[in-house]
């Protein structure tokens, strides 16, 4: 298989072009178990391509992460809350910088587990 044919590679290429449609394909039809930062990248998409969907779909990203952190404090939630709202507006680019890293901090507090959530 080409990597060019890999799921994974052509979720992040669309996502790295802004190709909502393909990602949005991609990762419901060939990504079993995407990841929190799989959903985020998805949900910073389309707060900028569908801003008439972002806010039930950052919503959901929210009850995500809030599910997948058995130990979240009512900051943490803030904090997530206050970030993905930023998502699509002026401070995009920071928040969702913000948002990655508490991503990508997700597997190493659960002992190094993938990180992975349920559709």
């Amino acid at each position: 298989m080409t990597a060019q044919g890999n799921p994974r590679t052509v979720f992040e290429r669309a996502i790295e072009r802004g190709n909502l449609l393909v990602a949005e394909a991609t990762l419901r039809a060939e990504i079993a178990q995407p990841t929190l930062a799989d959903l985020l990248e998805l949900t910073a998409l389309i707060a900028v391509k569908q801003p008439e969907r972002f806010s039930r779909v950052a919503a959901r990203w929210l009850l995500r992460y809030l599910q997948a952190v058995d130990d979240a404090t009512i900051d943490q939630a803030l904090f997530v809350a206050s970030s993905l709202q930023e998502l699509g507006g002026r401070h995009h680019g920071h928040a969702l910088s913000a948002l990655r890293g508490v991503a990508e901090e997700l597997p190493r507090r659960r002992g190094g587990r993938s990180g992975d959530v349920s559709r």
